[in-house]
């Protein structure tokens, strides 16, 4: 059952199986995939059954992402389309299974996609790397920074640094998971005209920006914060206390906050009296949810691109099982010293065993190798896992929503 790259003529094929599959207009599909889109075939993938007829298809492109200031190389996975008269004949998983194959023999790192079914995508070796607060705050709960005075709106000319404060942005530890942008995503995600966008400015550099959509009704006004980005901590009060400013338009602002947010720690007043508790006096102040997935694809690649804390010296045998590519199941003896990994093949007994999903986890520090153990998904001793968790160790994976795929 062969799965393989399309020719510029198959276009129509792969969009007539997304469409049917999303509900998705047809020429939606055919106008970004001829060249006014964010990619073009040259990212269409075909599966195609033991008669020749395509049965599936899916969108890939790599980008590197963000980690502990440095990157990684990605493949990013969409639209993975099975039409409704194919469904649950293992052909999603087929076509899985073939991407999986190409993107370890081109040795990439990583694979990360937005899941239809988290079950689905976990069976197939991805793991959850992204949980966010979805707070939805009325701007007086907001704090009223005078940082705030520095912001001011953004204009034409901007757009040039907005490009440099975010790269800038990229490069911070703090901020994981952030693909590398292209042009396209600026002009059709971030600047679009109906996006309101603020710079704060000081000492004549531009050290964060705010990018927000604002809607009116008679009965409601609500603010949804797009992009949120600060380089320096004066920024991101500046740009809090302009959104609380907003108070005398908006009724409620809405922000999918990343873990790692300060915000919740900003708050005065973190929830409104006039909800009910959620027990006792415990009151809901944000929702936890859940975003993007994430496979380590080509282990040794993996392990040697990412950064580590300069501190941590660990060295331990690891062996992960993986069954769609097994040879990332081979025993690798790692060693981290210095911010940097080695790994070579080894014969000796593993010292920390685990499947390959929860490795994803483990390696992206979404999840501590001690939380590994007691959920049952890795084994290994303390002083094993206790080097894991430090050398692992990430801030909170996130990632914008014009970087959505």
């Amino acid at each position: 059952m062969p799965y393989r790259i399309i020719t510029p003529q198959e276009i129509p094929i792969v969009a007539d199986i997304q469409a049917r599959a999303f509900r998705f207009p047809a020429e939606r599909y055919l106008e970004a995939y001829n060249g006014s889109g964010r990619v073009d075939h040259t990212a269409l993938r075909l599966l195609e059954n033991e008669q020749g007829q395509a049965v599936a298809a899916l969108n890939i492109f790599t980008r590197p992402v963000s980690l502990n200031g440095g990157e990684v190389d990605a493949g990013l996975v969409a639209s993975v389309a099975v039409p409704p008269e194919e469904r649950r004949r293992g052909y999603a998983r087929r076509l899985m299974a073939g991407l999986l194959d190409e993107l370890y023999a081109e040795q990439t790192p990583l694979s990360l996609l937005f899941p239809f079914s988290v079950a689905f995508y976990r069976a197939l070796g991805y793991g959850l790397a992204n949980f966010t607060w979805y707070m939805e705050l009325a701007p007086r709960l907001l704090p009223d920074y005078p940082e705030r005075m520095q912001a001011r709106r953004a204009g034409p000319d901007d757009e040039s640094v907005l490009r440099v404060c975010h790269q800038q942005a990229r490069r911070l530890s703090s901020n994981n998971g952030w693909p590398a942008r292209s042009d396209w995503e600026w002009r059709n995600k971030v600047t679009k005209a109906e996006h309101e966008k603020v710079v704060y400015v000081a000492d004549g550099q531009l050290e964060g920006y705010l990018v927000y959509t604002l809607a009116w009704s008679p009965a409601a006004a609500p603010a949804k914060v797009v992009e949120w980005v600060w380089t320096t901590d004066r920024a991101w009060r500046g740009l809090a206390g302009f959104l609380a400013a907003l108070g005398e338009q908006a009724t409620t602002v809405s922000y999918n906050a990343p873990q790692g947010s300060p915000l919740l720690w900003s708050l005065p007043e973190p929830y409104d009296r006039r909800e009910s508790p959620a027990e006792f006096t415990f009151y809901p102040v944000a929702r936890l949810i859940n975003g993007f997935m994430l496979r380590v694809v080509h282990l040794p690649a993996a392990l040697t691109a990412r950064r580590y804390p300069t501190h941590v010296m660990a060295e331990f045998v690891l062996q992960v099982e993986d069954p769609l590519l097994p040879a990332n199941s081979r025993p690798l003896m790692v060693s981290i010293a210095n911010g940097v990994a080695t790994t070579q093949p080894t014969t000796a007994n593993p010292h920390v065993r685990c499947d390959i999903a929860a490795w994803s986890q483990i390696y992206a520090g979404v999840m501590t190798a001690e939380q590994a153990r007691t959920v049952g998904a890795l084994h290994g001793d303390d002083a094993t896992c206790a080097a894991l968790t430090a050398a692992l160790a990430a801030a909170p994976w996130s990632m914008h929503l014009a970087d959505w795929f």
